[in-house]
């Protein structure tokens, strides 16, 4: 598992439209590999204060149901403070 600067975790998501990019962007990421919702939780289960900014989230997941988009956003929110940005 690779180490994040000062624990935070920037995602730019106007380049991830579905759950298999993000699980994707995310094993790249962070050198693990991430192919659930649940691997998520497990691999930032290690990181302690661990920050997420989500940029451009107006376009986070689009090729998904807000349904998902939603569950994804609860699970980062959790255990983690997760600040978000739309494009204006």
């Amino acid at each position: 598992m690779q180490k994040l600067p000062n624990n935070r975790l920037i995602l730019n998501w106007h380049r991830i439209f579905n759950q298999s990019q993000l699980f994707d962007y995310l094993s790249w990421r962070l050198k693990v590999d991430i192919k659930s919702l649940s691997d998520i939780k497990q691999v930032f289960a290690g990181y302690s204060d661990l920050k997420i900014a989500i940029r451009h989230s107006d376009t986070f997941l689009k090729e998904e149901t807000q349904q998902i988009h939603d569950k994804i956003i609860a699970i980062l929110s959790e255990c983690w403070e997760v600040k978000q940005t739309w494009k204006r």
